[in-house]
């Protein structure tokens, strides 16, 4: 896990842990407020407590505290029956009694700790514009189910391509912690489901309690060169900064970085370095990139350094999607259920 999201999850228990012990100790006031003979109750059971620990340290000191920390304790039972409080009015009440809002039971994670972590997750993932893409929501009637081997340079029809590419992303999902496993690299115009089936794997492995990273090729170059001016400036502004090197250290480190558009950003011929350092630095088993471009091998090959297509075809399975855009056949649908 990224540590800035250890630190979160973290921070959230720390912050849980102190409302709780606030919430006790305002419940306590409150009622001490209330009924002066509990306040006075309470601080004799106290004195009494010490007073036990001193007779365990002390051999030659009496032994009454035992007897009279009881009493006060019965004593304090019938008041509070009597004025229909909980007993238990003065322990905290953590969110969580099966860690107390630590987040683990007996070295092993807490079940709460997925209900933090995804959450955060989700949160960093930079998956806003496309947050209700899923498998749920996959519609294969979207694409024609009527092959055309002159169009598209295959037998299938864009719906059997479509659902094959579904298969493949469920496989690589089940397969990810898999040394083997390749990067993917999805290719094909604009509308023909490469960005929805990138979200829909995404949002499989966030519910997985994996970190994820939604990036547009423009917007993870810019990072990239922020990263770059920040470090190089002699008095950079500290925000800046610290957001620079927090959106670098993810990219480099998440379980799963997604670069969406490649090929359509200003000036592309000049990125290739800084891609290359991305996929090289994520070249491990526990990391993995998906790549989707408008552009086809051939014409990533003429913007790209040879050494940049080495890698992706080196180390991407490579998926074609084909098809018309789904985007004109969703409006063509909304025209005609108004109709």
């Amino acid at each position: 896990m990224q540590p800035s999201i250890a630190r979160a999850v973290a921070r959230e228990y720390e912050r849980r842990r102190q409302q709780a012990e606030l919430e006790r100790d305002q419940r306590v006031l409150a009622l001490h407020a209330r009924l002066p003979e509990l306040a006075d109750l309470d601080h004799a059971i106290a004195a009494a407590g010490a007073d036990l620990l001193l007779e365990s340290i002390d051999p030659g000191r009496p032994r009454r505290a035992a007897a009279e920390k009881d009493r006060l304790l019965a004593t304090r039972l019938r008041l509070l029956q009597k004025s229909k409080i909980d007993p238990h009015y003065d322990r905290i009440a953590f969110d969580c009694p099966l860690c107390q809002d630590t987040g683990m039971i007996q070295q092993q994670r807490c079940s709460c700790y997925r209900k933090i972590l995804i959450p955060l997750l989700s949160a960093n993932a930079n998956l806003r514009q496309i947050e209700n893409h899923s498998f749920a929501t996959f519609d294969a009637e979207l694409f024609s189910d009527q092959p055309d081997p002159s169009r598209y340079q295959s037998d299938l029809s864009p719906r059997q391509q479509i659902l094959g590419l579904k298969q493949a992303s469920r496989r690589f999902i089940a397969a990810f912690d898999q040394p083997e496993t390749r990067n993917l690299l999805f290719v094909g115009k604009p509308g023909t489901g490469k960005t929805f089936l990138m979200a829909c794997i995404a949002r499989e492995l966030l519910n997985q309690g994996r970190s994820v990273l939604y990036m547009p090729a423009p917007q993870l170059f810019a990072a990239i060169q922020e990263h770059r001016t920040m470090l190089a400036t002699f008095n950079p502004d500290n925000v800046r900064l610290e957001k620079a090197v927090a959106l670098y250290d993810s990219l480099m480190n998440c379980d799963l970085l997604l670069i969406d558009d490649l090929g359509t950003e200003a000036g592309a011929a000049s990125r290739y370095a800084d891609l290359l350092s991305v996929i090289d630095a994520r070249a491990l088993p526990d990391r993995k990139t998906i790549i989707s471009s408008n552009a086809d091998p051939a014409t990533l090959r003429d913007t790209y350094d040879e050494r940049l297509l080495s890698r992706l075809m080196g180390g991407f399975a490579v998926y074609r999607f084909f098809g018309d855009d789904v985007r004109l056949v969703l409006s063509r649908r909304k025209i005609k259920g108004r109709s």
